[in-house]
């Protein structure tokens, strides 16, 4: 991906981390000018939280305005191009999917065929510019379970589609998510993937991921915080240090248990157990 314009470069930020192959994140927290690049081994999601000026998105033949809060999509081998009219000022969140990564969820969502199902337009919804702010913050944390979970349904809310292959399997699926749930809670405090979730489940991960929050009102990534938090509870009440209960339920230091504890129990852990004193 290529600035355009004076030869300084703006400010970006790449993530990609070892847990997560196949998925790379892109920000311009202030980008200035316009850029232009040709995807290859990945499809590039654009999301803009805020622009100023006017600029246009040119990407599979369709030339749009940019504007805050659309989702466009770049595909391999065809140019993108973001051409400023005007002064510019905005930021840029890209998520890149490894191709094969991204085939294989494009046919579990339900689509077969070499031809791509995303929108050619930008997307301008509340929905799917949330769903991309979740994928990216999941991406960033290196949590397999919510990024796969997360990715699952941006794309699947790019495609736009609820098939009848996908419905007629996500009827009567009670059986498939108790044994879900059996692994998550036998796993609650170690790495575990919605593709092992979906083989104990003997469900493909799309089905699996719509009939467990149907079922549960939860996804497996927030069923399994939610184990993790109540035996945080239960630890920090039996006065095991805080260091060692963040290690008992899945973290690799104290600090990672703070936040998911504080946003389901509503204080901190060294509140919760200075108040049990």
């Amino acid at each position: 991906m290529q600035p355009t314009g004076a030869q300084d470069s703006p400010s970006v930020h790449f993530t990609r981390h070892a847990e997560l192959p196949g998925l790379e994140l892109v920000r311009y927290p202030n980008l200035t000018r316009g850029w232009r690049g040709i995807p290859e081994a990945y499809t590039w999601f654009t999301m803009i939280p805020w622009l100023e000026g006017d600029v246009e998105v040119i990407s599979r033949g369709v030339h749009a305005p940019c504007t805050p809060g659309s989702v466009t999509v770049g595909e391999p081998g065809e140019p993108y191009v973001l051409r400023p009219h005007s002064a510019m000022r905005g930021e840029f969140r890209v998520i890149r999917v490894d191709h094969a990564l991204l085939d294989g969820m494009i046919g579990e969502a339900g689509v077969r065929g070499s031809s791509n199902p995303f929108p050619r337009e930008p997307v301008l919804a509340a929905r799917q510019a949330k769903l991309f702010q979740h994928a990216y913050a999941a991406i960033g944390y290196a949590d397999k379970l919510a990024t796969e979970e997360s990715l699952m349904e941006f794309v699947a809310s790019m495609i736009r589609i609820e098939t009848d292959a996908v419905r007629a399997r996500a009827t009567d699926n009670g059986r498939a998510v108790a044994r879900a749930r059996e692994l998550l809670h036998a796993r609650f405090n170690t790495a575990v993937s919605l593709g092992e979730l979906a083989q104990a489940a003997n469900l493909d991960r799309f089905a699996l991921l719509r009939a467990f929050s149907k079922e549960l009102g939860l996804t497996p990534h927030a069923y399994q915080v939610q184990l993790r938090m109540a035996r945080a509870c239960r630890l920090i009440a039996e006065e095991l240090p805080l260091v060692d209960v963040a290690l008992a339920v899945g973290y690799s230091e104290q600090s990672a248990l703070q936040r998911p504890f504080k946003r389901l129990v509503g204080v901190t852990p060294g509140a919760y157990a200075r108040a049990r004193q």
